[in-house]
This record gives structure tokens, sequence and C-alpha cells, in this order.
């Protein structure tokens, strides 16, 4: 058996929770095979327990049967390294806020947009990076779905600036209106290079738009970008309840500091009776904190003339001071 033959039985093995495997992960610190003896050396930086079991079992499962004698060993080369090369990208920026949900139709981007716009109003100098590869809404919301990416004199992507908000978006560069469908790996490409060809200037605060679960966009963020912290937006119904408590762990288990979530569409005010609906049900913030086991930022109703001026791109100018206070309530707590 050569290294070649090890590395491609390891391929084999995914790493837990994602389609991906331990040897795109860059988990495998040494091999060394002599005669009918492997030698495997781990990298393994995850605290958690449960998951190196599993890559220790799934590894010696693939060599059960074959009459080599197998040696796993793990390392841990710093306290908090994570199990690829981190690069930093985006330094330019004082604070990066990573917005996720757990599932699509929770209205994120929505919320990603009126942060950026908030924060623009309270004088921040504000960027937001688009990562939601298959789905990239931002130029919508933005009133920027007309423009295209441009290249500075040191080759390096300019963002687009619109109403004082800097952003970047893959539908900056392809043809908004083409799906793209493209695999796992491509997605991370596709963002690595993002980060690295585009040009920022000196920021207050990003906002990073992830797209829904997590999958490789999530995670090759994580290794690309140091995320100072995350918000999980969520609506109160049990399938979204359910979804957003595998983010959490996901976010956890990747080390990266959840400020909180946001309960988005919590309720809408009926024009005739003025009563608080209830269209998700009624589940209070404090039975929300208890299950997630982090705080609830905020309660955001439904506003339809929010999501009219997302629609239409015009949420700079939108005049509804009752919204952004609500905003301001959970950025004062992130």
């Amino acid at each position: 058996m050569t290294k070649e033959d090890v590395i491609e039985l390891l391929s084999k093995v995914k790493y837990p929770g994602y389609a991906r495997n331990i040897v795109d992960f860059k988990i495998i610190k040494s091999i060394d095979v002599n005669d009918e003896e492997v030698k495997i050396v781990l990298n393994l930086a995850t605290k958690n327990e449960d998951i190196k079991r599993m890559i220790l079992d799934n590894i010696k499962n693939i060599f059960k049967g074959s009459g080599i004698r197998l040696i796993l060993s793990t390392v841990q080369d710093e306290p908090k390294s994570t199990t690829v090369e981190q690069k930093h990208f985006v330094k330019t920026a004082k604070k990066r806020i990573a917005v996720l949900s757990a599932k699509g139709g929770v209205g994120k981007s929505t919320f990603t947009i009126s942060l950026a716009v908030f924060l623009k109003r309270k004088g921040y100098t504000v960027g937001v990076f688009d990562a939601d590869i298959h789905g990239p809404n931002i130029p919508r919301m933005l009133g920027t779905l007309d423009e295209k990416a441009s290249i500075n004199e040191n080759k390096k992507i300019v963002p687009v600036l619109k109403d004082g908000i800097y952003s970047m978006s893959l539908g900056y560069i392809v043809d908004q209106e083409t799906p793209v469908i493209w695999k796992g790996a491509m997605v991370s490409k596709a963002i690595v290079e993002m980060l690295e060809s585009t040009e920022w200037p000196d920021m207050d605060y990003l906002i990073v738009d992830l797209p829904p679960g997590t999958g490789d966009a999530a995670l090759t963020v994580k290794q690309n970008m140091d995320v100072d912290s995350a918000v999980i937006v969520t609506t109160p119904n049990e399938l979204a309840i359910a979804d957003a408590l595998r983010t959490i762990d996901f976010f956890k288990q990747v080390e990266i500091n959840i400020s909180g979530f946001v309960e988005n569409m919590a309720y809408f005010v009926c024009d005739n009776c003025h009563n608080k609906l209830y269209p998700f049900g009624n589940v209070e913030p404090e039975e929300l904190e208890k299950a997630f086991g982090i705080p609830c930022l905020g309660a955001i109703p439904f506003d339809p003339t929010i999501e009219e001026a997302t629609d239409n791109g015009t949420l700079m100018t939108l005049g509804n001071e009752e919204y952004f206070n609500l905003i301001n309530e959970v950025v004062s707590k992130i």
C-alpha cells in the first residue's frame, strides 16, 4: 500500500455533518507507510469529542479487513487553530458580523440590509458581503441590480457603492437571471476568490450575508475571515426552531461567537383591529432563549413597507422610525 492509496481511502471518510471529506478539510497532518503498517497523524482542532470519535472510528472501519496495521494519533497545533489554513481576509473592517439562518424564507437578507442601513444612518462606514452564491439577493435589496463589478489599477475588484454602503456579490459578476448550478467546491472557491480579490476600504462594520444552513459557504467564510460575531435569524415556528438549533451547534463547534438570535416576522399589526397577530405562533422569547441557549436580541414584526422597500432597493430612504428603533435595540445587544 502506498501513501496515495491511503489518501484515496481517507478521502472516503466524510467530516461529520458535511459533504466534504477529511482530506478536503486538511486535517491529515502526516502519513507514514512502512510495509504492512500505516501511521496517520490527524490535526483535530475541534473540541467536540463526539466528532473526534466518529472520525477515528470511520478511519478504522475503512482499514478493517485490509490486513494493514493501523496506528492513529492526534495532535492540536494551537488551542484555537482551525482545521484548514486561515487567510484572514477583509482586515480593513474593524468588526465583521455574520448573519445567517437555518432555513430560507425567514427574512435573513432583509435583516442584513436593515442592519447595514441602520449602521450607515448612525454614521458608520459599512460594507455588505453577499456569500449566498446560489441566491445573491443583496444587489436587488440595495438597489444595485444593474451594477457590474469593476477592476482598479491594482487589478482588484472595486466594491459597489450605493447610499454610502459598500457591497460585493456574485450578482455583480454573473448574470442575475442565470441560475448558478455549482457544486460545493466551486461555491467555496468563488467565496475565497471574492474575498481575496476585493479591495475593501476601511470600514467600521462588514456584514456578511450567509446562505441558509451550515454548508460549505458558512465554513469557507469562517476559514477565511475573522468573524467577530454571528446573529441567527429565525421565525418562531417549530421547523425553523429545530433547524436553528443545528445551526447554533455548528457555530459553537467552529468556535464563532454567537451574539444571539433575532425572532423575525414574529407578529404583524392588524390594520382593522390594531391587535398583534402571530402567524407562526406566539412563542415567548424566554422559551426560545432556553431552547437555543443564546439570548434573544429582539422580536421584529412583519411589515409590508419594509418588504416593499427591500424589493425596490429603497430601504435607505424609508422613514419607518418604529422599525429602525427595533433594529437599534438589536444592535445595542450585539
